[in-house]
């Protein structure tokens, strides 16, 4: 019943027509053994990764629900095909939150969900390589790389295969480096790590170094800022990008530290967030969009996508959740955007990020 209500809770402040995924992180064996041998010995680990059992379990028995084709980019929240999907798409967040407890306890009855989800999605989703669509497969990419040597499928790998190289062409050739593109990097390594293809990780080094030298800006801001004005975009080319650092590891904290060439780094444009974050700064969104999408959202009534509308500091948590493995002084900031009363972990994602060790 707690999982439900949560899950409702955030349809709800959603909207309708919106759809966003709780963050879930690519754990081997090792890690995920590290991660089990802490919530084992820590009080403040284990209370964290019961909470997260307890909402996953009403679910184990949710059936899939893939879909042929997403139709979602490009389209208004409003718009009917949008919206059906969208209740299709519902499911991938269920698999996300059982990910996070099959990573925390190894219970059989997350893996067999995991599997049922993975070879759904498998026989029925045809790959476009459109990054906003597929982004929202990421949790069925980490679920396989967890569960598929217990129970290996070839449909699966030839399936997760093909979206993989669809991405990586992405990660090569486009000159649309935006966070967009950060999309294409993140999916394309997901997907080797998913079936052990290291040409599709490599892809990781290349892309973010990539994107930090085209659209991060000495000042900390960037492309998506300059295009969509809004800070929202902004975030959100950030986070694959700290996702993919933080599997890197050490390797990770010195590519977030990186400067290119015209002086533009991930560390600069997260400091950039940080005082509207934490609401020293105020600041007007989506004034002056060069986005046609933006200007039709805003047309349709929607309040997120209002011209003038405050940015609001909850809205900069994934992304400080995210930074605060490689800044630790970001640490309370990411338990007050939380609401958390945790010392340490106020997030899944934090303990998780602890025992990666991205520090």
């Amino acid at each position: 019943m707690l999982a439900l209500l949560v899950i409702a809770g955030l349809m709800a402040s959603e909207g309708a027509g919106e759809f966003s995924l709780r963050p879930v992180i690519p754990l081997d064996a090792a890690q995920t053994a590290r991660l089990r041998h802490l919530i084992a010995t820590d009080g403040e680990a284990a209370a964290l990764a019961a909470q997260v059992v307890q909402e996953a379990a009403p679910l184990v028995g949710i059936a899939p629900m893939p879909l042929a084709e997403i139709r979602y980019e490009g389209l208004v929240n409003t718009d009917p095909r949008r919206l059906a999907d969208v209740e299709h798409l519902r499911t991938i967040d269920q698999v996300a939150a059982a990910v996070d407890a099959w990573q925390a306890s190894g219970e059989e009855r997350f893996a067999v969900m995991l599997r049922r989800h993975c070879t759904a999605w498998a026989a029925t989703y045809r790959p476009t390589g459109n990054d906003v669509n597929e982004n929202k497969l990421t949790p069925l990419l980490v679920a396989w790389m967890g569960i598929r040597a217990a129970t290996p499928d070839a449909k699966v790998d030839a399936w997760v295969a093909d979206l993989g190289e669809r991405h990586a062409r992405a990660v090569t050739e486009s000159q649309h480096l935006t966070n967009r593109y950060t999309k294409h990097v993140r999916l394309a390594v997901y997907c080797g790590l998913a079936i052990d293809r290291p040409d599709l990780v490599a892809l990781g080094r290349s892309g973010i170094e990539r994107f930090v030298a085209a659209s991060l800006r000495a000042d900390g801001t960037s492309l998506d800022l300059e295009r969509r004005d809004s800070l929202t975009y902004h975030c959100s080319a950030l986070v694959p990008v700290l996702d993919l650092a933080l599997i890197m590891g050490a390797d990770g904290l010195a590519l977030y530290r990186w400067t290119a060439p015209e002086a533009g780094s991930l560390k600069r444009s997260v400091d950039f967030v940080v005082p509207y974050a934490t609401g020293e700064k105020t600041r007007e969104e989506w004034r002056n969009s060069t986005v046609d999408l933006d200007r039709q959202r805003a047309e349709a009534g929607l309040e997120h996508y209002r011209p003038g509308r405050l940015f609001e500091p909850a809205q900069a948590a994934k992304l400080i959740e995210a930074a605060c493995a490689f800044d630790p002084g970001l640490e309370p900031l990411a338990l007050r955007l939380a609401s958390s009363p945790a010392r340490r972990f106020g997030s899944w994602r934090m303990l998780v990020q602890q025992v990666m060790n991205a520090r």
